[in-house]
């Protein structure tokens, strides 16, 4: 439906305009009464006054005050009257800390002709507004009869011929089309209005509250900013001076009735209605594109991530839209589309919501997928060019027994994928096991000379202990210092026949040759940092580019999961970007859900492919937790087989199944569970 903006108030000028003989009194009184109260409020604040000169500079503005309302001073036109104009006819003291001030929202004539249904919620601005308390009100009312006979009867035909006569003698190339359009909008309304449609008076109002003044002159500041960023158009905020609190009692009262406002046949009405969705509002909410379940289009979901604790994103290979600020206003795609959501969750971690009572944490993101977008303030580690050594264990001493039990199993793992071992061969089905054994007494007797662990933790917590890595990163042994102890054991099996040796040499060639392979891996002592400043907001380990074997990289996450679980703060956030872009099983990374869950640190996992009957939400639903206890969970595209993978899928609605079995770049159903909200989402990601 085209969507016309208000095209028969221009009729209004021809209506004579109700007189009442009280309305110059009743302004006078609401002048008198808005002053009373302005001189009350500022003696309230003089007992707060902290200096003499600020108590002063108090006095004198109550005087000058009394003294306007005593001498009964005839004002200006279109100020306050009796006495005058005043700064403070702008606003209206509620209350000792609350001030506000009540705007008439205008639409510029064309800047929204043609438009979808539900244009007007543009009204609402997308970015995060710092300052101020909006609430809009529309009000719609149909036009009485004799006016509305008035309109048709006399100025309807006469005011098309006389724009028309304008549009061909006017020499503005934009006054002539809109002219033009003004000729059409008359020419629609004849026709609606001899369907017999009503004609609809409508205007919108905004109240902006604040604790003073200034603070709502920047959050009008802040309404225009978010406009102008947002390319939204012709949107005027009047605010009549001196008829603040006339406003406010009419506020639920009649629509305005003069050119400046809307009149249309009820078809048009209808679409400029104000309805904002029923969905994701979220105050202080991320704006992340249009919800496509609204009762109208262009339905602008807004959330706030700033309470989700675990969320899991599968985007099945889709992309969403996004767009960034030094790319213009047209959104674009982007191709991993659940890390771009994963990402704009982090960064809501950070910002917080005080009046929630979440303050800013750090989020650290492990990188699998390619998304290259890096959050401003943030460090970032090409782990191309770092190390973490395998072998050093990260963790507390009031831990230390459990860190040491996960990180040996790390260990174990990871030599296991790189010397790729198949543990159901014979001739390999005893490697794991004679692994663990060596490994276990190189770090009691061998490693650091004379061993950093011991057989009993719990009777020897001091010896325990010294497994934990200090800031000396570059003393702690490397795993190519086992290689002797693993040779050692060639010359030890030598003496309990063939088939021992045999074992023995097929494991040291094994891990001698991962290790050959790897020298970034197993020969290379920590390099990452100990602490991070409170300015790195998100901490990126980017490992997309360390290899295209699915197994290394899998040994990097595991390695770099290790680090992180241990580096990062209690209560802060980890982001997987891509689990489903490596080769483990679920039990290497088990361990790090446990210390995770311990510590309070969030876990969000992001799935970028589709039809992975590997590694999804299903099969590793002990790790990332089922998808029915997750605080989000974000779906992209599916496909049949991922629907018999997962099991969730089965339950969503048809309607949703339907969306997202088409596969729609930028389209993205999103869950949450506190309040059981979900919709399917045409994303417009702002970066």
């Amino acid at each position: 439906m085209e969507n016309k903006n208000s095209f028969l108030g221009m009729f209004k000028k021809y209506i004579p305009a109700s007189k009442n003989k009280n309305d110059d009194l009743k302004n006078k009184e609401n002048t008198v009464i808005a002053v009373r109260n302005k001189i009350k409020h500022l003696e309230e604040t003089l007992d707060n006054a902290s200096t003499k000169k600020e108590r002063k500079k108090i006095q004198r503005e109550v005087k000058k005050l009394k003294n306007k309302l005593e001498s009964g001073v005839d004002g200006a036109p279109g100020f306050t009257a009796p006495f005058g104009y005043l700064d403070e006819d702008a606003y209206l003291f509620t209350k000792k800390d609350r001030v506000m001030s009540i705007f008439d929202v205008i639409f510029r004539y064309g800047t929204n002709n043609i438009a979808s249904p539900g244009w007007v919620n543009d009204v609402i601005p997308r970015s995060i507004i710092h300052h101020g308390e909006f609430h809009f009100i529309q009000r719609q009312r149909g036009m009485d009869k004799d006016s509305e006979d008035d309109v048709i009867a006399k100025h309807m035909k006469s005011n098309s011929e006389t724009i028309s006569k304008e549009r061909k003698t006017e020499s503005n190339a934009g006054e002539r089309t809109r002219n033009q359009m003004r000729v059409d909008d008359i020419s629609i309304a004849e026709e609606l209005i001899g369907k017999e449609e009503t004609i609809i008076d409508s205007d919108l109002m905004l109240i902006v509250k604040e604790t003073d003044p200034d603070k709502i002159e920047l959050a009008l500041d802040e309404l225009k900013d978010s406009y102008k960023d947002h390319a939204v158009k012709g949107i005027m905020t009047i605010r009549k001076t001196g008829e603040q609190l006339n406003s406010l009692r009419n506020i639920l009262k009649e629509p305005h009735s003069d050119p400046r406002h809307n009149s249309d046949p009820t078809t048009i009405a209808a679409s400029r209605l104000f309805l904002p969705s029923s969905g994701f509002s979220d105050e202080n909410g991320e704006d992340i594109g249009y919800d496509l379940m609204a009762i109208l289009p262009k339905q602008h979901a807004l959330i706030n991530f700033v309470d989700v604790k675990n969320a899991v994103i599968f985007s099945g290979g889709i992309s969403a839209k996004g767009t960034f600020s030094n790319t213009g206003i047209r959104p674009t795609s982007i191709e991993f589309g659940g890390s771009a959501l994963a990402t704009v969750i982090g960064r809501s971690f950070w910002l917080g919501d005080s009046e929630k009572g979440y303050y800013g944490r750090r989020t650290h993101h492990i990188m699998l997928s390619d998304f290259d977008y890096r959050l401003p303030n943030s460090l970032s580690f090409d782990m191309r060019k770092e190390a973490i050594n395998p072998f050093e264990v990260f963790g507390t001493p009031e831990t230390v027994e459990d860190d040491f039990k996960a990180n040996f199993k790390k260990a174990i793992n990871m030599m296991m994928l790189l010397s790729e071992i198949n543990e159901e061969d014979d001739e390999a089905k005893y490697a794991r096991t004679d692994l663990e054994t060596l490994l276990r007494r190189w770090y009691n007797e061998i490693a650091g000379g004379g061993g950093l662990y011991t057989k009993d933790p719990k009777n020897n917590p001091l010896r325990a202990q010294r497994v934990l890595a200090d800031r000396q990163h570059e003393k702690y042994p490397l795993p190519t210092e086992f290689l002797p102890t693993l040779l050692n054991n060639v010359s030890e099996q030598s003496n309990k026949g063939d088939r021992a040796r045999d074992r023995a040499e097929f494991l040291y060639k094994k891990m001698n040759g991962a290790f050959e392979d790897n020298p970034a891996i197993f020969d290379a002592h920590t390099t990452l940092p100990d602490i991070f400043t409170r300015d790195q907001r998100n901490i990126y380990y980017d490992l997309s580019q360390v290899s295209r074997d699915m197994k290394v990289r899998g040994a990097l996450l595991i390695n770099t999961l290790s680090y992180v679980v241990n580096r990062a703060l209690d209560g802060e956030t980890i982001i997987i970007h891509g689990l489903d872009r490596v080769d483990i099983n679920e039990e290497m990374i088990l361990d790090y859900q446990k210390i995770m869950k311990r510590r309070g640190i969030g876990k969000i996992i992001v799935f970028e492919e589709s039809e992975n009957s590997k590694i999804n939400p299903e099969t590793f639903s002990r790790f990332v937790g089922r998808l029915n206890t997750q605080d989000l969970v974000c779906v992209g595209g599916f496909s049949e087989v991922d629907i018999n993978n997962i099991k969730w899928f089965q339950g969503l609605p048809e309607t949703v199944i339907s969306r997202l079995i088409k596969q729609e770049d930028g389209n993205f159903f999103i869950y949450r569970k506190k309040d059981r909200l979900s919709t399917v989402i045409k994303t417009n990601i702002q970066f």
